[in-house]
C-alpha cells in the first residue's frame, strides 16, 4: 500500500512539474519581451529600453552599482550606448527559462556584441507578469564564462 501511494505521489508531482514548465504561450511572451529589448538596444531607443522594465526593476552590471527604476536604467543604457560605434549590434540568446510561479520566471541569457572589446557576457533576468505582460524585475549581467 505504501509503495502504491508513493508511486501515485511521484507521478502526480512529476506531472505537476512538467505542466508547470510546459508553458509555450508564456515562453513566447517572454521571448517577445527579450526581442523587444534587443531591438531597443540596437535602435538606441531609451524609451523602449525603459518600457521593458517593471516600475520597481533593478539592474546590476558586473560589479557596478545597483540601478533602480526604469528611468535610471534607461538613462544608464543611453549613456553607455552613446559610446558605442554606430555599427555595433547586440544579440541576446535565451538559454533557459525556468518558471518559479504562475507569474514569475527566471531567464538565463548570453549576450553577444558584433564588435568591441567585450564580445559576450551572460545574465539572469527575473521577469514578472503584470496586467498580462511580462516585465523585467531584475537584471544581473556577468562576464562571459571562461573557455
Amino acid at each position: 500500500m505504501r509503495i502504491t501511494a508513493f508511486s501515485i505521489c511521484l507521478v502526480l508531482s512529476a506531472t505537476t512539474l512538467a505542466s508547470a514548465q510546459a508553458r509555450p504561450k508564456d515562453e513566447a511572451g517572454i521571448r517577445d519581451n527579450v526581442a523587444a529589448y534587443v531591438a531597443a538596444i540596437n535602435a538606441r531607443d531609451e524609451r523602449k529600453i525603459g518600457a521593458v522594465f517593471a516600475p520597481d526593476a533593478d539592474l546590476v552590471f558586473f560589479d557596478g552599482p545597483r540601478l533602480v527604476g526604469p528611468d535610471t536604467i534607461a538613462k544608464t543604457h543611453r549613456e553607455t550606448l552613446a559610446s558605442w560605434p554606430p555599427t555595433r549590434t547586440f544579440s541576446l540568446e535565451v538559454t533557459n527559462i525556468r518558471f518559479l510561479g504562475p507569474d514569475l520566471a527566471l531567464i538565463e541569457t548570453i549576450g553577444r556584441f558584433s564588435e568591441g572589446e567585450m564580445r559576450s557576457n551572460r545574465g539572469t533576468i527575473l521577469v514578472t507578469r503584470r496586467d498580462g505582460h511580462w516585465q523585467w524585475t531584475a537584471l544581473r549581467v556577468y562576464p562571459a564564462e571562461k573557455d
